[in-house]
């Protein structure tokens, strides 16, 4: 009895294994450096890997409801040259209420790709997680979180439900959420944040600064050029670290407004605060009349505007 026990259980055993490599899709690509991996997905997470040189790998591990949700996910694969497409369409049952949910269906896209390649990724349903990228990133998401750690090259990544988080890049940087917080450690140029329910955390940007926010602070530590920073439900922060080449502008509706200055930076300053006054510790020619809510002057002999405005808070202008 045992013995026919054992022999079911292994026979048991033996279709779940096979059940579970059916699920899975394995395929690798012979490239060369500089090329792009374009994922285009209905519904799934994605992570991406760097290792090794000239190939790239691609897992794709689905866990379905059953054998028919499977068959409505159709995976393709094409090559062009170091170029790798792969496009993961999932067609829901049109007759039930709720098919524009994928709930009957999991993916997890795992990509492993050369030191030296770009990569270009859409999913309509997951989030999308990057280790170094040694190229550029294009990342666009409709219902989860971005995050990258190291990118050498330019980063474009938009996501309508989650955040977004970047460790560095090499390059320009333009960021867009409609529904989270967004940080930046470490920019090499310039960086355009856009965000309409979070907040925003630049450490460092080698270039310009566009930072936009409808529900949240916005905090720049070390920045080497203009400034544009708006928003409509938070405090704003900046330190300039050297002198700006254009007119900066710092406005918000719903908090206070801190700037810090470079001993050496030249300003036209124009600041102007709405109940809260208007504070400097930096040396100011004045020009006009000055009151408690509002400051014009120039800064070390002037230079570049400089315009402060806050509705809802104090102005502070300090050295740093």
């Amino acid at each position: 009895m045992r013995r026919v026990f054992t022999v079911v259980a292994a026979f048991a055993l033996a279709l779940t294994a096979s059940a579970d490599s059916r699920n899975n899709i394995s395929r690798t690509f012979d490239v060369g450096d500089g090329g792009t991996i374009r994922l285009n997905a209905d519904v799934g997470d994605v992570h991406v890997t760097t290792g090794g040189s000239g190939k790239v790998t691609i897992e794709i591990v689905r866990r379905a409801r059953d054998a028919e949700d499977l068959q409505r996910n159709e995976v393709t694969f094409s090559q062009s040259g170091s170029d790798v497409t792969v496009r993961s369409r999932y067609e829901n049952d049109r007759h039930s209420w709720f098919s524009w949910k994928h709930d009957s269906i999991d993916i997890d896209y795992n990509i492993r790709i050369p030191a030296r390649y770009n990569v270009d990724l859409h999913t309509s349903g997951g989030d999308i997680e990057g280790g170094d990228i040694g190229g550029n990133a294009d990342l666009n998401t409709s219902g989860g979180n971005l995050k990258l750690n190291r990118v050498s090259g330019n980063v474009h990544a938009r996501t309508s439900g989650g955040e977004i988080d970047l460790d560095s890049a090499g390059g320009t940087v333009t960021l867009n959420t409609s529904g989270g917080d967004i940080e930046i450690r470490d920019a090499a140029s310039s960086v355009e944040a856009k965000t309409s329910g979070g907040s925003i955390e630049i450490h460092r940007a080698g270039g310009t600064v566009l930072a936009r926010t409808s529900g949240g602070s916005i905090r720049i530590d070390d920045v080497v050029d203009t400034v544009n920073a708006e928003t409509s439900g938070g405090s704003i922060t900046a330190h300039f670290s050297r002198q700006p080449r254009g007119d900066s502008r710092l406005s918000t509706s719903g908090g206070g407004v801190t700037v810090e200055l470079a001993p050496s930076i030249g300003a036209e300053l124009d600041a102007r605060a709405s109940g809260g006054g208007v504070q400097s510790d930096v040396p100011i020619t004045v020009q006009g009349t000055h009151d408690d809510d509002s400051l014009v002057g120039r800064i070390n002999g002037g230079g570049p505007r400089l315009v402060l405005r806050t509705s809802g808070g104090g102005i502070v202008v300090r050295r740093g």
